[in-house]
């Protein structure tokens, strides 16, 4: 492959190290691309060259490693993903995380399949990418702004209004370890945010407070005539298999989920409310009272995005784009059943740059604590945290961000919090690894327990495994079955590792045939290539190179456990009454999917692993 002419790549990276103020661009490792393809296996690759298991996250020798895939930024829907790796100061071990929008498309378009980033700045700087020229600029006078203003500011200073930016706001920049990067505020465009982790706060400990990037030159395709055919005969399909997202976004979900007793309310405590408060937050009242605009991703006609605005007085000028993880973070998770609220806090977070998942989740949690009494309202400076009040949720969002009152505690994100409280306040932190549980209740499906518990990043819906489908949705297994899910969720997280890798958007894939049996022929349209390898086998050697970096750094199966709560407490009420993870059951399926992986019964990549998918 050496020899012949890159479609779809650029083949080269820049590396900047902002210690030493030195920009060099690099190829990238031809052999890496058929074996990663790129994107977030591309991005673990290097990771597990250059991170070694002693670093620190928030030392000068942690990295960010921005990649994107061959069908970032080519003329494919959904074609908008970049993936950041690095290490998380919130689990202290590797994380990755994903965003959609225009930036990885326009990091393509410059000329560059990704960047590295070492180092530290000795004073607050941005990185400019306009067209293949690089730079390294000051950003002293956007240290401090907000993520909306920081925004406009760096359009306004490049020229260029057609760029795309990734920035973290205050949150980052005080080193909160649930701090996000921000790619274009919501509204601006259809934004996006690499979340979960704590990325943010590592910018921010580089004194890195954004990306600017712009590109005019079209990713070169090895057979448009073919992809383009190939894309119009999909068309319908696409529509089939989206047609929900497009009118309603990833909000459906609050509906289907409820129904079926596996959405977690009020820190996993229940799964049902009396009256109508779950209709108020129904994907149509969503929809048809707080929708003002749909937004899409780069090149993609499925337009998921749903840019809401609140109605009350009060907050009617904190618009957002909350998406089902968010929906529950600041709502059910809290007893909060307004739209208001959580758009609001949703802006909030967006704006201070933090994470929308564990923000909400460590708002929820420390209600339930002040319930128990565990906290009061001289922990809270007079605020009275109770399950349900709206208000103390948009203002202790905004106390989160800037690391203010009780919110300085909560920016620590949940474990060290519940550390830091005491009194017993760890047993109701729920989490895997250090990372906030999601939107789902796994005593209701036990495969999501298995992928909470064996994600690479902690518990994650994504990276873990998104089992919703195969067991709840269009069921192909029994919800509560033991037998069988080892291997459903194997097959899930394998998956995902390749569309990550080849930097696609997992909504659309459907369509494109980009599946658990998939047929890859838009990427050879777009590569001019036949793969050597399934793109699953691709992916298992993708989340195999995780856990070796994982086993590296000390994890192994004492950590792919549950919280406590979800494997003691059975559900008190709704469809999954009385169903629990227990340790028998949990175990059970946990000794199959490491069977299914060829790894160890304690959670290590055994070398006959290492040799059969050639990892080094």
């Amino acid at each position: 492959m050496s020899s012949e002419k890159l479609y779809g790549y650029n083949g080269k990276i820049i590396r900047i190290n902002l210690s030493k103020k030195k920009t060099v661009i690099e190829e990238v490792p031809r052999p890496w691309l058929m074996k990663y393809l790129g994107g977030r296996g591309l991005a673990a690759r290097y990771y597990y060259e250059e991170v070694g298991p002693e670093i620190q996250p928030f030392s000068p020798e942690n990295k960010l490693f921005i990649m994107t895939g061959p069908l970032t930024g080519a003329k494919v829907w959904g074609s908008s993903k970049a993936h950041i790796v690095t290490k998380s100061p919130l689990t202290n071990i590797y994380t990755v995380s994903n965003a959609g929008g225009d930036f990885g498309a326009n990091v393509k378009r410059a000329g560059y399949d990704g960047l590295i980033i070492e180092g530290r700045a000795d004073k607050p700087s941005y990185i400019s990418i306009i067209d293949g020229e690089v730079t390294v600029r000051d950003a002293e006078s956007l240290w401090g702004l907000k993520v909306s203003e920081a925004q406009r500011a760096f359009l306004e200073e490049v020229g260029e209004e057609k760029a795309t930016v990734a920035c973290i706001g205050p949150a980052g920049e005080k080193l909160s370890r649930i701090a996000s990067v921000q790619v274009d505020f919501p509204g601006v465009r259809r934004g996006g945010s690499f979340g979960r982790g704590g990325v943010g706060a590592v910018m921010g400990s580089k004194n890195l407070k954004g990306i600017v990037a712009y590109g005019s030159k079209e990713v070169e395709i090895a057979d448009p005539d073919k992809l383009t055919e190939y894309l119009r005969m999909n068309i319908s399909l696409l529509k089939e298999t989206t047609g929900l997202h497009t009118k309603y976004g990833t909000a459906q979900y609050v509906d289907s989920l409820y129904e079926l007793g596996a959405y977690p309310l009020m820190n996993f405590t229940r799964t049902r409310v009396e009256g109508d408060l779950m209709a108020r937050l129904s994907s149509r009242v969503f929809r048809e009272e707080f929708v003002v605009r749909d937004v899409a991703c780069f090149r993609c006609p499925v337009a998921c995005g749903k840019y809401a605005k609140p109605r009350k007085d009060d907050y009617v000028n904190l618009a957002s784009k909350p998406e089902y993880e968010t929906i529950w973070s600041f709502g059910p998770h809290c007893s909060v059943f307004d739209y208001d609220i959580i758009v609001a806090a949703n802006h909030l977070a967006d704006d201070y740059g933090l994470d929308g998942i564990s923000a909400g989740y460590v708002i929820g949690f420390s209600m339930e604590l002040y319930e128990k009494g565990i906290i009061g309202k001289d922990d809270l400076d007079g605020l009275e945290l109770r399950f349900g009040n709206g208000e103390a949720v948009v203002e202790l969002t905004e106390e989160i961000g800037e690391r203010k009152n009780f919110g300085n505690i909560l920016a620590e994100g949940v474990v060290r919090a519940a550390q830091a409280i005491g009194r017993g306040a760890e047993y109701y932190a729920i989490h895997v690894k250090g990372m906030e549980l999601t939107a789902y209740e796994p005593r209701a499906f036990y495969g999501m327990g298995l992928a909470f518990a064996t994600s690479s990043r902690g518990a994650c819906h994504n990276v873990g495994g998104w089992t919703i489908r195969d067991e709840l949705l269009k069921p192909k297994i029994d919800r509560y079955a033991v037998k069988g899910k080892g291997i459903l969720v194997k097959t899930t997280q394998d998956v995902r590792g390749y569309i990550d890798s080849i930097g696609l958007c997992t909504i659309p894939r459907r369509s494109l045939n980009f599946t658990d049996a998939p047929k890859p022929d838009v990427l050879k349209y777009v590569i001019g290539m036949e793969l050597k390898e399934d793109l699953v086998t691709i992916g298992e050697r993708v989340y195999c190179l995780e856990r070796l970096i994982l086993n590296r750094e000390g994890i192994t199966r004492k950590d792919d456990m549950l919280p406590k709560r979800l494997m003691s407490e059975p559900i008190p009420d709704g469809p999954a009454k009385g169903h629990v993870l227990s340790p028998e059951i949990f175990n059970t399926m946990l000794d199959e999917y490491y069977d299914a992986r060829g790894w160890t019964r304690d959670g290590i990549v055994s070398q006959s692993i290492k040799l059969a998918l050639n990892i080094p």
